[in-house]
Parts: C-alpha cells; structure tokens; sequence
C-alpha cells in the first residue's frame, strides 16, 4: 500500500504529521497492480458466470443439503470449464470481462473515488493474474483448443506467435497460386462474373482456359472505364483483370499503335505472380514490354519500386485485394502516389457498414481487416483525391445463384488426372469456419463497393 501511495498523482491524507507525510507525496509514472483473481472477479461481468451465479435450484425435492451439494460440485466444474474455453479460446474477450468486474473496475479504474484518489489514469502496467492451484490448464486443455481453433478460425489470424497476416494471407494465396494451373469449373466463374457485372464480352475475351482462376469482389472496370492508350496499375491475383486491362488501353494490340499503354499487376504471392506472366506469354501479350508481373506490397510499393510505380500510371485498379491490406490509408496514399496528375482509381472491396463487429463474436480476422464504409470517403480526401464516390458495386453476398462445384478431370494428362478439387480455395479450404456467419443477412453487415477518386 505504500508503494501505490507513494506513485500516485495526488497525494493521500494519512493524518500523519507533515515529516512523516512527505514521504507519501511522490509523482510516479506506474502503477503495479498484483491481484490474486479467481471467477467471482467475472460473476458480474461474464454473462454465462453470471447465468451460473444467479441459477435457483429447480428440483424442488425437498432435499436442500443434497441439492445444494451436488449443486456446488456442478457449479465448480461448470465454473472451471467456462473459465479454461474463455482463457483458451477467447483470451481478448476475457481480458475485457476482467477488467468490466467490480472487483478490478472500482478499486482499481475508479480513479476519482478509489482507495488512493488518482486523479486520471496513472498505469503503464498493470498485472492482474490467477493464482489456483486446483484449477490447472493441462497440456491436454491446450491441444484440444489448437484442435478447435484450427477447425474454427480464419486463415488469416493475427494472433500468430510468429507471423502476422499479411505473411499468412500470402502464404494462403501462394497456395492458390501453385494450384492455378488445375482446371477448375468454369461454369461456376461465368455464374460469379455475370452478377457482378461482367459482360459476356468480357468473358468470351478472357476464355475458358483462364476463367476460372477468377478472383474478385466486384467489377472495377465499369467505374475506371480504362481508354486506349493509358498505363494501369493492377492488384493482378492470377491475371484475369489485368487482362481485360490490357483490351481496354490497347496493349494487347500487335502493332505499336498505342505506344503509351501498358499494363503493370501486382501481387503479394510470388506464385500468383509466376502464374499470371506465364498465361500472359502464352495469350500472346509482349512480356514485359506491355505487360509485366511483380511481386509487392502496396503498403511499400512506394520504397520497393519507387521510379517503376510512382506518378507513372492513368489508373488503377483493384478487386478485393484492399479488403486484407491491414493499413488502409497507407495503402490509398500509395495509389496516390502512383497515379499521374489526373490519374484516377477504382478499387472495389468489402467494407463493414457499421464502425465495430459486435465483440460477442469471434469474428475472422479477414472481416476485421475490412475498412468501415464511413470510413473511405474522408480518408482518401485526407489523403488528397478529388471527387472521391463511393460506388454500390451492387454485389450482393447473399443469394447469389452460383453452380455447385464440379469435378473436372484435365484432358490429356492421364498420369497425374488433375481435377478441380486439388485447386487450393480460400474460403473452400476453411469453410467450417465461417459457419455461424451463415445465420447472418452479411448483405445487412456488409457492402462491396468501388473507390473512385482522381488525383488533381
């Protein structure tokens, strides 16, 4: 006690004579606070404990003394597991139920009116921790929560111990890229493209051979309206909207009649990458005088390629890749600063309606990557875009009418007899995990839209 009193901003009365009060008046900058915490410090806070707490007996056998025996070994093991599926599973959700309980919250937090009057918060740490000897997690606990939560999450986590998301996000589509080459079901990618605004024309361009490695949330290119003879910055995936990029500006012309155009993509995934530049030389495209592929981060473009990509592009565009770039504005100001004086962009992404995800969900961390839809309009202005529209893209995540996936056995490789279920899916690969959104309206929760703004 007198080392809180002694760090705290505002000295306690002890009615002490002032020789002895001095000792008490120090100005600190911490505050340690070691608790011994056990469930009843969630009781009030953690509304299954609370539930627990507040039950009645409702046998009503007349066997009281039994009754409420048999009642406190249930509650202690119902106590205890609540307590190692909180700590295992949801370990933020139960730092915030802590530090909601009134017995953390008013001795500690209450600044004004706590035991040593602080004026304002005066912690830079603060320890709370359990000390129960009868209530240990096992390494048994620890397993089957892996187990759980390896079924159950996103692949794109950010509590990794040792990589964050964006190294996960690209070492997932890594994976789609080393799997590209596997034909998949094209039926299915002409069902996605049409209702999102892609033309039958833009479909019959592309071509069977390369449709189903289409990967996106929308269709920029009905807001870029790319001309001919213009320079464009793709977020590439496995080419599909480069490619239609090239038809638009004119670089996928024989002659040089267009001699400005051209066709830069980018992607995280160096596979992705290969795999792109490889369809390119074989569609007939002049790699890399009008086309070319790299590797690279639009968080860093700006110091990884600075004379490549800055102030050297009439548009860019994007199809969903914004929507697992963890640093949104660092990543507009990088399309700004790529984009010539008059240059436009038309990235379309996934946003959140609302600023916050209810905290009662374990949402994937993929959706937490989203940008508030409130959001882009004052950020990309900050930023200094002009005429900056947030687009409806109008592509609906529910009641799509998509064709079930099919096998699809590649002709002429009876050795290996590649099918479409080898090809590496996102979403397919951990569907399980976005289960409990299926009782979701996400059209209500989300909406896809197209950024556009120009730069003056």
């Amino acid at each position: 006690m007198e080392l809180l009193l002694r760090i705290s901003r505002r000295p306690v009365s002890t009615g002490l004579n002032n020789t002895q009060q001095r000792k008490f008046e120090g100005k600190g900058s911490a505050l340690i606070g070691c608790q011994m915490i056990y469930e009843a410090y969630l009781e009030d806070s953690y509304p299954p404990m609370a539930d627990l707490v507040n039950g009645d007996d409702e046998d009503g056998d007349g066997n009281e003394e039994d009754d409420e025996e048999e009642d406190d070994d249930a509650a202690e093991q119902t106590k205890r597991k609540l307590l190692k599926d909180l700590y295992l599973q949801h370990p933020k959700l139960l730092d915030e139920y802590i530090l909601k309980s009134q017995e953390i919250n008013e001795p500690l937090l209450n600044y004004s009116n706590g035991i040593a009057g602080f004026e304002h918060p005066c912690a830079d740490y603060l320890f709370v921790y359990d000390e129960d000897d009868e209530n240990i997690i096992s390494e048994a606990d620890i397993e089957e929560s892996n187990i759980i939560n390896n079924e159950s999450k996103c692949p794109f986590k950010k509590d990794t111990a040792n990589i964050d998301a964006k190294q996960e996000t690209a070492l997932a589509y890594e994976r789609v890229g080393k799997t590209a080459g596997t034909k998949g079901n094209v039926a299915r990618a002409r069902a996605i493209m049409s209702q999102i605004g892609y033309t039958e024309e833009d479909m019959n361009y592309i071509g069977d051979d390369d449709l189903y490695n289409f990967q996106g949330v929308a269709n920029p290119h009905l807001v870029a309206k790319i001309q001919q003879g213009e320079a464009v910055l793709v977020g590439s995936g496995l080419g599909i909207d480069s490619f239609l990029s090239m038809r638009d500006c004119g670089a996928d012309k024989e002659d040089d009649s267009n001699g400005s155009a051209f066709v830069v993509g980018l992607d995280l995934a160096q596979s992705e990458v290969n795999h792109a530049t490889k369809r390119a030389s074989e569609r007939g495209y002049h790699v890399p005088d009008k086309i070319q592929f790299i590797k690279g981060d639009i968080e860093k473009i700006d110091k990884d390629f600075p004379k490549f990509t800055m102030n050297k592009f009439d548009c860019c565009i994007s199809n969903g890749a914004f929507c697992l770039v963890p640093n949104k504005h660092k990543a507009f100001n990088n399309v700004y600063k790529a984009l010539k004086s008059g240059g436009r962009m038309a990235i379309s992404t996934t946003t959140i309606v609302s600023d916050t995800l209810d905290p009662l969900f374990e949402w994937p961390v993929c959706m937490r990557m989203f940008a508030s839809l409130e959001s882009i309009i004052p950020m990309c202005e900050s930023i200094g875009f002009k005429n900056v529209e947030v687009v409806d893209a109008e592509s609906p995540m529910e009641d799509m009418e998509i064709p079930e996936d099919e096998e699809v056995v590649e002709e002429g490789n009876d050795t290996s007899q590649k099918t479409s279920s080898s090809r590496f899916k996102i979403h397919g690969q951990y569907a399980d995990q976005f289960e409990f959104l299926q009782n979701m309206d996400m059209d209500e929760l989300c909406k896809v839209v197209t950024v556009y703004g120009e730069k003056p």
